[in-house]
């Protein structure tokens, strides 16, 4: 699998990642209340409620949201933040049902080899095979509930090649339309304070210094420290100096610039790699127009289906809103009862 494809597979596991809970087990698939059903195939609350609760743990554990926010409601909205995702959850697995149902249609299948060889290429070293086993038990996940949801992703992704076909004029016309996004350099530099010191730096470099050792040792950049002045790839849109950027594209590979001028200092510039012209950027140019495309079409697929949703998430809003006008009427009430018990307290010490 190629890196854009394995990231079309990626972005299909991430937002289809919980539909596959009960699949090896289609009696407890059937078990529970139903919360929609599309083309007579069930979602029950057991499925949505274990995909809200892996979305829950995804979301605090990168960051986005604190645990205690889940219960508050958002702002200029009648919903809270878990009952917004609740809806988004829900939406996300009926998607995937009419997805897979269509995979079903057209009898697509994934064999037990070539899911052992994807699952190996997406394992990777030993070391981040380890990172990957820590995070799943973060989420509660097994590995054996992954592997069954990656075959799933991996079933849509065939999917998307059967359905889809891009033709070499589209990818032609899309690369001459944003060439500037698309051919990209990657380059890495060292930042100084003073003219002199950035030619003393090229010459280094010319004599056949490391830029990164010497980027960790003298550039004023702050993040040399980390990317030992490694910029990665950029294209001509990025966010970026003018005057570095010009110098930069201006360089072939493995080319050293002169002292390059910008508010921050000089810049000493080396291009590493690049990524120029069509047949450099076909692949993706390719995967992001199937992208595109597939979304087109698996939104016809949606918004063909017979799909009934059994939740009335603006009734259940109404009911959130009223418990938790309850909720504050009591605590008041605990509060008033408390002050006044302590007002009572000082009375009585006053008397004695």
């Amino acid at each position: 699998m190629n890196k854009n494809k394995g990231m079309i597979l990626l972005l299909v596991i991430l937002i289809t990642v919980t539909t596959f809970l009960f699949a090896c087990n289609d009696d407890k698939k059937e078990e529970g209340v139903a919360v929609a059903k599309i083309n007579d195939e069930r979602i029950t609350e057991a499925e949505l409620d274990k995909h809200v609760d892996y979305r829950k743990k995804e979301a605090e554990l990168s960051g986005y949201i604190a645990p205690e926010m889940w219960d508050q409601v958002i702002e200029g909205s009648e919903f809270t933040y878990e009952q917004q995702l609740k809806q988004s959850s829900l939406q996300d697995l009926v998607n995937q049902k009419v997805l897979l149902q269509e995979a079903d249609k057209k009898d697509i299948k994934i064999t037990d080899k070539e899911l052992d060889k994807e699952l190996e290429e997406f394992r990777g070293s030993e070391e981040k095979d380890e990172n990957f086993k820590s995070y799943l038990e973060q989420l509660g996940i097994s590995e054996e509930y992954f592997e069954e949801m990656y075959k799933q992703g991996m079933k849509i992704n065939k999917l998307i090649d059967e359905i889809v076909d891009i033709d070499e004029n589209a990818i032609k016309k899309e690369y001459e339309a944003n060439k500037e996004a698309y051919d990209k350099i990657q380059a890495s530099h060292i930042l100084v304070k003073t003219e002199e010191e950035a030619k003393e730096i090229k010459e280094q470099l010319e004599s056949g210094e490391d830029i990164g050792e010497l980027a960790k040792e003298k550039s004023i950049d702050p993040s040399a420290e980390q990317n030992a002045g490694d910029l990665g790839f950029f294209g001509r849109d990025a966010q970026l100096v003018p005057e570095f950027k010009d110098a930069a594209f201006k360089l072939k590979k493995d080319e050293i610039s002169d002292p390059v001028k910008s508010e921050f200092g000089y810049h000493i510039i080396k291009v590493t790699d690049e990524k120029k012209g069509l047949e450099a950027n076909e692949e993706e140019i390719k995967e992001k127009l199937k992208v595109e495309k597939f979304n087109e079409e698996a939104q016809k697929l949606i918004d063909k289906a017979d799909t009934e949703i059994l939740i009335d998430f603006e009734k259940e809003a109404e009911k959130n809103k009223k418990d938790k006008e309850e909720e504050n009427k009591e605590e008041d009430a605990e509060n008033k009862d408390a002050k006044e018990e302590d007002s009572d307290k000082k009375e009585e010490d006053k008397e004695e």
